[in-house]
């Protein structure tokens, strides 16, 4: 049988979830590595950035921007844009592949990947990063 939520269902998850997720961490993955839905956050961690300017463990979300109505349907949360980008006196490059949210307890909560690798291979380089979490309407 279909399932689905009214538009104030999604937003009443989407401020659940935004609430959760104070002080979360957005982190970095190389370009290469394939996550999963079962990938464990060991093998993301093996996997994270490391180029010089990248912060380990990520960088902090102090608190998502409030729920609205999503047009693609149901809620969202964005998180405010973060600037990723390389150091002075540059030593190390990568090319970005991905991206991981966890928790400020280190629970992984999304997982992505970027339709082409991001490099950073030169002082100055790097790229502003907006995002989203998206709560559909249906399933």
């Amino acid at each position: 049988m279909p399932q689905f939520f009214p538009n104030s269902a999604t937003l009443f998850i989407a401020e659940l979830i935004r609430a959760e997720l104070a002080l979360s961490k957005l982190r970095l993955l190389v370009e290469g590595f394939q996550p999963a839905i079962n990938t464990p956050r060991a093998d993301l961690i093996a996997n994270e950035a490391g180029y010089t300017g990248y912060t380990a463990g990520g960088e902090s979300i102090t608190a998502f921007l409030p729920a609205l109505l999503n047009p693609a349907g149901g809620a969202s949360i964005d998180w405010p844009t973060i600037q990723f980008d390389a150091a002075t006196p540059y030593t190390v490059g990568e090319v970005i592949g991905g991206w991981w949210l966890e928790t400020a307890a280190g629970d992984v909560i999304a997982v992505g990947t970027f339709g082409q690798g991001i490099p950073i291979g030169a002082a100055g380089q790097g790229f502003p990063f907006p995002g989203s979490l998206l709560f559909p309407n249906g399933f």
